[in-house]
């Protein structure tokens, strides 16, 4: 675990559903790509490397994840989603937690579970906000 403070710029949070937390109350494993998100990666779609971790502990991996468009085939319609592969970080998220994606200054993505009870996690994030 780093005692050096992570910034993330630009970056967003929101609070985990039971949808976006649990793999057996949707297959999805994915966050669908709200404004705040497009906001942080564009509209053009890629696959890269994110490195996930859960803050105030040791547990952190890497994972591949895709921002891409599911409407892409639709000729007015968009639907960006950031797909994540399952991993040890997001096994340990539940509904409640918040989540925080954005990039550190060396453009490396970051995915960061924050516990409920944990330093800095705030009980109601309805929805994406810019931090």
């Amino acid at each position: 675990m780093s005692s050096s403070p992570l910034l993330l710029h630009p970056a967003c949070i929101k609070t985990l559903s039971a949808v976006e937390a649990h793999p057996e109350r949707s297959n999805q494993h994915e966050f669908n790509g709200v404004v705040e998100l497009k906001q942080i990666f564009g509209l053009a779609g890629f696959s890269r490397p994110a490195k996930f971790s859960i803050r105030g502990t040791s547990i952190s991996t890497d994972a591949d994840v895709t921002w891409y468009d599911a409407r892409s085939a639709h000729p007015t319609r968009t639907e960006h989603r950031l797909y994540f592969q399952t991993n040890t970080v997001m096994i340990h998220a539940n509904e409640g937690d918040n989540i925080v994606i954005g990039f550190d200054r060396s453009k490396n993505l970051h995915i960061v579970l924050i516990p409920r009870g944990a330093a800095g996690h705030n009980p109601v994030i309805s929805g994406w906000q810019t931090v």
